[in-house]
């Protein structure tokens, strides 16, 4: 007993039983294994203690796992350990202590073979004291590889258990056969447990950290957006118009910037990248958002489904560009829309001021001056009046400054500065049906001008001229249809050349002026005559007698006969257009 008390060693109190073989030596010598056994124990619990409050300061991912297997093969005083984790179906080594090679970290093992499948399965742990002759599992290619590279032998691994989840495992390995006691099992699973919660302490700590860089670089973005949005808003608020918006994206973005309405207004600074840019209006036109070159990114501008253009910067694609002509694409597409408001209320109401000159011109000077201006007209300059049926501004022709166009109706009026009639006729595309007065000065001059040239496009209309350009000279007889008296006019020739005829029509109701007129546009043949009226050629002979009766022969003379076709022309002319 005092031996023990004095703290003696095993080889001492040998040397005592063998001197002394009785009882007390037999149990001193218990007593003092036992002794050595517990403070191996509290050796090895203030150590898994230590190392526990080490494993809570570490925030390095890769750091902690190095000292858990450092710690490990410390605690065991083994040759090597190793730790991987769960990884999908695989098993993936990622820190060693004492490994000879570097074959070992990196290497991926499938989950469900080898000593790793029994540890990962069962989610316990498993011990083998040959690692190389075990029979007890599947052995595996890549993991016999290397374990003959480290010359693996007795080998003890133990799971690293979160709840019911297995997340990895930890192994302590001897280069010699060996076998390991509940007590070394017990302790590798307790230094695996606290390294288990360490591990997914560190891992939840990332993924924190990760979410709030995310969230601070989102939150960065979002401001940067607002900012934007506050920048670009203001502009608009402004009254500052798409150019203003564009030079504030150049800004913004420090690159230039153009908007593109489309491929025939390309700017001149873009002219050297102009098939680019055809390719880019094109895409985004075809309903892509954001499209890109090597050496330039543009944005679809649209408003209401309808393609407005695109906004283009110049320089290579990123992101934040991407954002920026995002976010400036509806201001962009908001002023475009207030622009071309207030100028289809400007043409609208300068359309009513110029059709109010043309329809009510004022009564004095002052009144007149002022009527003039507010149409876009000068008071000294002379001006044509052209109406023109059925067209639209786009496809009219090309006029000289100071003209003015405005829409009435279906049709379109235009006032050119010009002394003669004849240089407004070729301004005007080929196939537009268009009615030209002669020149006038003042309101009320090009009232009556305005008139002219509408009851010009009424004749030519009803003449079957669509497609044609014409001033009221170049009516030739039918100008006659302008004059105001062009209804008595005609009745009064009618009744003196065909009066009799007339009469006789209406008393028996044989249609006798359609047949004269349709003889005499026929030639005077009898054959082709009949056939356009849909009677035999004799009913013809009967009708013609009775002309030759009614108004005498000699309207069959070719002057008188092409006198009552002229006539009859004008009479149907005049009743077409309703005079």
């Amino acid at each position: 007993m005092e031996l023990l008390l004095d703290d003696a060693s095993i080889d001492r109190l040998e040397e005592h039983r063998k001197a002394f073989p009785g009882a007390e030596a037999h149990a001193a010598l218990r007593l003092r294994a036992l002794l050595d056994q517990r403070r191996q124990r509290s050796t090895e619990l203030a150590a898994l203690n230590d190392i526990a409050v080490r494993l809570t300061t570490v925030r390095d991912n890769r750091a902690l796992l190095q000292e858990v297997v450092d710690q490990a093969r410390r605690l065991l005083g083994v040759d090597l350990a190793y730790m991987g984790s769960v990884q999908g179906d695989e098993f993936v080594i990622d820190v060693t202590s004492g490994a000879l090679t570097p074959r070992l970290v990196g290497l991926r093992l499938e989950q469900d073979a080898g000593l790793v499948g029994l540890i990962v399965r069962s989610a316990s742990p498993s011990w083998t004291p040959d690692y190389q002759s075990e029979p007890a599992f599947q052995h595996i290619t890549g993991a016999d590889s290397a374990a003959r590279s480290e010359n693996m032998r007795g080998l003890l691994g133990v799971p690293l258990r979160v709840g019911d989840r297995v997340i990895g495992a930890l192994f302590a390995c001897k280069r010699q056969e060996r076998d390991f006691a509940d007590s070394e099992i017990a302790l590798l699973s307790a230094l695996a447990a606290h390294a288990a919660i360490a591990i997914e302490n560190v891992r939840t700590i990332d993924r924190l950290e990760t979410l709030n860089a995310e969230l601070s670089e989102r939150t960065a973005e979002l401001e940067q957006t607002l900012q934007w949005d506050r920048t670009l808003t203001q502009v608009v608020l402004r009254g500052g118009g798409v150019r203003t918006l564009v030079r504030e994206i150049a800004v913004l973005t420090e690159r230039p910037a153009y908007f593109v309405p489309d491929a025939a207004a390309v700017p001149a600074a873009l002219a050297v990248h102009s098939a680019e840019v055809d390719e880019l209006l094109r895409m985004c036109g075809d309903g892509k958002d954001t499209v890109s070159t090597p050496s330039m990114t543009a944005h679809r501008v649209a408003a209401a489904g309808q393609f407005l253009g695109a906004l283009i910067s110049i320089g290579p694609d990123d992101a934040r560009t991407r954002l920026l002509l995002d976010r400036a694409a509806p201001a962009v597409a908001l002023s475009l829309a207030e622009e071309r408001a207030a100028a289809d209320s400007a043409r609208r109401a300068q359309d009513a001021f110029l059709v109010d000159l043309l329809s009510h011109p004022a009564s004095t000077p002052d009144a007149e001056r002022r009527q003039l201006h507010l149409a876009g007209l000068t008071p000294d300059t002379s001006y044509c009046v052209a109406v023109a049926q059925g067209a639209s501004r786009t496809k009219l022709g090309r006029f000289p400054t100071g003209s003015v166009v405005a829409e009435q109706g279906s049709s379109l009026i235009v006032v050119v500065p010009a002394r003669d009639s004849a240089t407004v006729t070729p301004m005007f595309l080929a196939g537009t049906t268009v009615g030209i007065s002669e020149p006038s000065t003042g309101p009320e001059a090009l009232a009556k001008g305005y008139r002219e040239a509408r009851q010009t496009v009424d004749v030519l209309v009803t003449l079957g001229r669509e497609g044609e350009a014409c001033s009221a000279r170049g009516l030739g007889i039918y100008r006659i249809l302008l004059s105001h008296l062009a209804r008595e006019h005609l009745d009064e020739l009618t009744q003196e050349k065909l009066g009799p005829l007339l009469a006789e029509q209406n008393k028996r109701g044989v249609p006798l002026m359609e047949t004269l007129s349709t003889y005499l546009a026929r030639g005077r043949h009898h054959s082709a005559t009949a056939s356009a009226l849909g009677v035999h050629v004799n009913t013809l002979y009967q009708r013609l007698d009775a002309i030759d009766r009614l108004i005498g022969t000699h309207w069959r003379d070719p002057d008188n006969a092409l006198d009552l076709q002229v006539l009859m022309r004008l009479r149907r002319s005049a009743d077409l257009l309703g005079l």
